[in-house]
């Protein structure tokens, strides 16, 4: 079954309980530097079962001092492989603390290497919980997977694809306020404070609810019905490194506009003296 965004605790427990195969369970968490939480350490105390960890560090570009930032399309490959996915399979994707932190970024990169059947678990694992289903300590070793990448360069954009649409583009920012006005330090030392130039703050934080779920498509198409945004405008979203970002590409997903563009280097490229 496809599903094209999210997926409920409950409908994700009956395909489970259905034994398909073709479903893969992915735990995308991720954390600020400043954080003391280790995302892996706290999926191997607790995770869905038979969830494979996605360490969005781990599977990325490690030729640049930028964090995070995409893989070849060989590395994803072989990285999503060695996870037990192919390319028929569902990909169901949570955080460990609702959508914001990696899992919307995991979403995004499927995407960018041109896999859609991926979705991401609206609440993420306290939802879960919440719902009374159980977690497990105990890991599932995964068998080879094989999976081919066909990046969609028109989810991508790089410094001077920015460079060139300032003032075209709407360029839309996902950091907190005070970061994006310049009034907070941003998390990775060395960086300066400031936003790019004609980007618009739409903080991530926004478009989630209390229980860091996703907010309605009622909700979601009121904030950013101040944009004026229809099919011929140029999107792109920016953050601190590529992670938040997603989370405003996903919204705008979810509310039917599926031409986000990820600038993927954001602030940490962007902000560098």
């Amino acid at each position: 079954m496809l599903y094209q965004s999210l997926i409920q605790p409950q409908d994700l427990n009956a395909l489970l309980n259905g034994q398909s195969r073709s479903v893969k369970l992915l735990d995308a968490s991720c954390v600020l530097p400043s954080s003391p939480i280790n995302p892996r350490a706290e999926f191997d105390k607790a995770h869905i079962k038979g969830a494979q960890f996605f360490d969005i560090d781990d599977i990325a570009d490690h030729t640049t001092d930028l964090p995070h930032m995409l893989p070849s399309a060989d590395d994803f490959e072989n990285s999503v492989s060695a996870l037990g996915i192919s390319n028929a399979d569902t990909i169901v994707i949570y955080g460990q603390d609702g959508i914001i932190m990696g899992p919307a970024r995991a979403w995004w990169m499927f995407r960018a290497f041109g896999h859609d059947n991926v979705c991401i678990l609206d609440g993420g694992l306290p939802a879960w919980k919440d719902e009374g289903y159980s977690t497990t300590y105990i890991s599932s070793a995964a068998e080879t997977g094989t999976f081919k990448a066909t990046q969609n360069q028109a989810l991508i954009t790089n410094m001077n694809g920015i460079k060139r649409q300032i003032g075209r583009a709407l360029i839309m920012d996902a950091r907190p306020p005070a970061r994006f006005a310049g009034t907070e330090p941003e998390p990775r030392a060395g960086l300066k404070m400031g936003n790019i130039p004609t980007s618009v703050n739409i903080p991530a934080s926004s478009l989630v609810n209390e229980s860091k779920s996703l907010k309605s498509k009622e909700e979601l198409k009121s904030i950013f019905a101040a944009y004026s945004i229809d099919k011929n405008t140029q999107l792109i979203a920016t953050c601190g490194s590529g992670v938040t970002a997603c989370v405003i590409a996903f919204a705008l997903f979810n509310i039917g506009i599926n031409n986000v563009s990820i600038y993927d280097g954001s602030w940490a490229q962007w902000g560098q003296p």
